[in-house]
């Protein structure tokens, strides 16, 4: 990392986010309230809906991120882990899963013995305060009244805390959960403390709009996380602000909509997301979980065409194949933390289950699995120049320099087509991804001439096979398709890492190949099914034919 890297990331910062980053320094993380209990709060008034819960339950603790499991009354609240874990243990997601009288224990265990720590860091602390709140509104009228006063009085210590430490030192999508929060547990909890936490609802509809891209998608530009703000404003909104301030919340709800209408762009026949940027399968929060939790139709997401021209997401459904194209872009400047240098790569569904696969994401702690997570190299895409350089400038864990353009963004029913330039790359990639009504073709060209490399990454159960100048593919669950490619293409077919979530590797193939001067147009078919058995009666064993 050089001074000019710095800058390059510096730039974007806006100058809240500088006073605050400088705050931070000289001060260090919030990890010590200035009071573990606070007078203010006795009670919920209005129920909020449980957050969908995030762990598994062991006879032996809970199962966070790939983790074996982990029982925090026995083993701690700070166990040697990497910070994510130690995070998401203090977001206590689990407690609706578990049997009131276990739940309490915890819950009164991490009051005891966790009174200043990582546990007390803003996002941990706004996360748990919405476990706590859905946790309590199911069962407040199950517990006694010693209890009661002393969950009310960590929860107002809390909120105390989280209240003087809205992390506007990073911005993007914790400043949103805190806000979150804060907000949910003004309009949830009853007691003198609670009214004055309502008064943030104007500052989260501001910051909402502010978040969120013309097209409803969250401009950090991360399926995961628009699911969970999106579960979050609708906890918001379930606790009915208008009594409180109608304006906000007509904002809130409108805001709420838009997110809603965008989830098609990001979405897999499966119901899941694609796994661009810092995505993950089978988190908390999908797109079908989340629609479900509303009481929404599901065939919303079955939509053949949705576009998010401003988070660059796109969905086409041609034939028996569901594309899914990022165009690329950093979105929310001063919050690149989640962004992949994955601009232009596509992932593929075959009726319905998954072909084309991006790198997803397996950790957040530096070294080579995120280095090569976040890397041009590990996306269906094209890297342009010697040594795979990526499109931006990627370094540390969360931290993006330097940034690539894209232009010449053109879409419709079907045909899509944009430019990436990236940072410092000697050329620029353009991709044309055209449906002919049979076939599917993808024509990569770099301008001016340089080296460059197309890869496709595949899951490893996908069998692939190359006969001639055709790659013949059959999925796990039988679904076969062909590859066709020009001829004398140089293929290489190696496999590669990927990841479907924190901690869960999915190795996956990848098919690379240079990309000629001239262009390098592959065509992607798929094979009929095969017929079904015939009908009709079948002799016994052993009967005579």
């Amino acid at each position: 990392m050089t001074p000019g890297t710095w800058l390059r990331t510096l730039v974007h910062l806006t100058p809240r986010q500088v006073i605050y980053q400088g705050l931070r320094r000289l001060r260090g993380p919030a990890r010590r309230p200035a009071s573990t209990t606070r007078e203010g709060l006795h009670g919920v008034a209005t129920p909020l809906p449980p957050p969908s819960p995030e762990g598994i339950i062991h006879p032996e603790g809970v199962q966070l991120l790939g983790h074996g499991p982990h029982d925090p009354c026995v083993d701690g609240w700070e166990p040697d882990a990497d910070p994510l874990y130690l995070y998401t243990l203090h977001y206590h997601g689990w407690l609706s899963l578990l049997p009131l009288p276990r739940a309490r224990t915890q819950v009164e265990h991490w009051i005891d013995h966790h009174r200043e720590g990582i546990g007390w860091e803003p996002y941990p602390t706004a996360m748990r305060v919405l476990h706590w709140l859905g946790w309590l509104g199911l069962h407040e009228s199950h517990l006694d009244a010693p209890a009661r006063r002393r969950i009310f009085g960590s929860l107002a210590a809390q909120l105390e805390h989280l209240r003087h430490h809205v992390e506007h030192h990073l911005d993007g999508n914790h400043v949103w959960t805190d806000l979150a929060a804060l907000c949910s547990a003004g309009l949830a909890l009853a007691g003198p403390a609670a009214p004055p936490l309502t008064q943030r609802l104007t500052a989260l509809a501001d910051l909402v709009e502010a978040q969120l891209g013309p097209d409803g998608v969250h401009r950090e530009r991360t399926p995961t996380y628009h699911c969970l703000l999106a579960e979050q404003l609708a906890g918001v909104i379930a606790l009915n602000p208008t009594r409180v301030h109608p304006g906000a919340a007509a904002r809130l709800e409108a805001s709420l909509e838009r997110m809603l209408a965008a989830l098609p762009a990001f979405t897999h026949p499966d119901g899941d997301v694609a796994l661009w940027n810092d995505s993950q399968r089978n988190a908390p929060v999908t797109p079908k979980g989340l629609l479900t939790r509303l009481a929404r139709p599901l065939d919303t997401l079955e939509a053949p065409l949705s576009d998010a021209p401003d988070a660059g997401l796109f969905r086409r459904r041609f034939g028996p194949w569901t594309l899914l194209w990022n165009v690329g872009g950093v979105g929310l400047a001063q919050q690149p933390g989640h962004i992949h240098a994955d601009g232009l790569a596509l992932e593929l569904s075959l009726h319905g289950e998954r072909v084309l696969v991006d790198a997803g994401v397996g950790t957040y702690t530096p070294g080579f699995a995120r280095d090569y997570a976040r890397s041009t190299r590990a996306h269906s895409t094209v890297t342009v120049g010697e040594h795979d350089p990526d499109q931006h400038e990627l370094w540390a864990s969360h931290r993006v320099g330097g940034r690539a353009r894209t232009t010449d963004l053109s879409y419709g029913t079907d045909l899509l087509s944009a430019r990436i330039h990236g940072y410092k790359a000697p050329a620029a990639h353009h991709r044309r991804l055209h449906w002919d009504g049979r076939r599917l073709l993808c024509e990569d060209r770099v301008e001016p001439e340089a080296p460059a490399t197309t890869r496709l990454y595949f899951p490893e159960t996908c069998a692939l096979l190359l006969r001639g100048n055709v790659w013949h593919g059959r999925t796990a669950g039988g679904r076969r398709f062909r590859l066709v490619t020009p001829p004398g293409t140089p293929w290489s077919c190696s496999p590669a890492h990927g990841w479907s979530a924190m901690n869960q590797p999915f190795p996956r193939r990848c098919l690379a190949a240079p990309v000629p001067p001239a262009g390098l147009t592959l065509e992607l078919l798929a094979d009929p099914p095969p017929p079904p058995p015939p009908r009709g009666r079948f002799p016994r064993p052993g009967a005579p034919t």
